[in-house]
């Protein structure tokens, strides 16, 4: 009786134990490859890449630097100056000469711009003479503005009259000392560039003479009369044989 129930529990219990490990290997099989069933499949994992990125590789690089990249770009000069002369304040002859005068700062500045090559105390005073000629021209136009002005009383007019023939006298002198610096003449060009200093004074006189009434002309004659001292001590430094 024992042995019966045994053999009965036996059959029952053997489709159960099948079942089971079919359970158990359905891992297996789905993970198989050649498994005919429907698998699952999840989606990519959110994660921390385990390495970097692998980047594409960089182009060779040229060891040649490249002209327009590397290459500096050349340095900005400055205007080159037409006269290839040192500057003024440089050149020993010129300074030389300039201190010679009262004013040797403004004898230097004055005189640059018409340098021509030649430093010699003759072809300076040359120089200078010219300086001041442009300057009495200039101040010239000046008081023919000034005259002109409707806005000027009659009392201005009158002394700016004065100056326009003082400049006037002062150009002509000029020109007469560059005859005796032709001639040798160092009488005559002493005396011609010594009135050039009267002039700019005489124009001054003529507002001072009238009370109260300032000088348009003040500054314009300051530079005159500088310039014409700067000429006559040049010229008291040359020697003619």
């Amino acid at each position: 009786m024992e042995l019966n129930k045994f053999i009965l529990l036996l059959l029952f219990s053997s489709p159960l134990l099948s079942f089971v490990a079919e359970a158990i290997c359905v891992p297996r099989n789905v993970s198989n490859p050649e498994a005919t069933g429907p698998a699952f499949v999840l989606g990519p994992a959110l994660s921390f890449p385990s390495s970097p990125p692998v980047q594409a590789p960089l182009p060779p690089t040229d060891p040649s630097p490249s002209p327009q990249a590397s290459s500096p770009s050349p340095p900005v000069s400055p205007t080159k100056s037409i006269s290839i002369l040192p500057s003024p304040a440089s050149n020993y002859a010129l300074t030389k000469i300039c201190g010679l005068t009262d004013y040797p700062a403004e004898c230097i500045a004055t005189i640059a711009p018409y340098l021509t090559g030649r430093t010699d105390p003759i072809s300076v005073l040359k120089m200078g003479m010219q300086a001041l000629h442009k300057s009495f021209e200039e101040a010239t136009a000046v008081a023919t503005k000034l005259n002109k002005d409707p806005s000027s009383s009659a009392v201005v007019k009158d002394s700016l009259d004065t100056c326009l023939e003082s400049f006037d006298s002062g150009m002509s002198d000029l020109n007469d000392a560059l005859i005796a610096i032709s001639s040798h003449d160092i009488g005559k060009l002493s005396t011609m560039l010594s009135a050039t200093i009267t002039y700019p004074d005489t124009c001054e006189e003529a507002f001072a003479e009238r009370p109260g009434l300032d000088s348009p002309m003040k500054a314009m004659d300051r530079k005159l009369t500088t310039l014409a001292s700067i000429n006559l001590a040049i010229s008291a430094s040359l020697h003619w044989s």
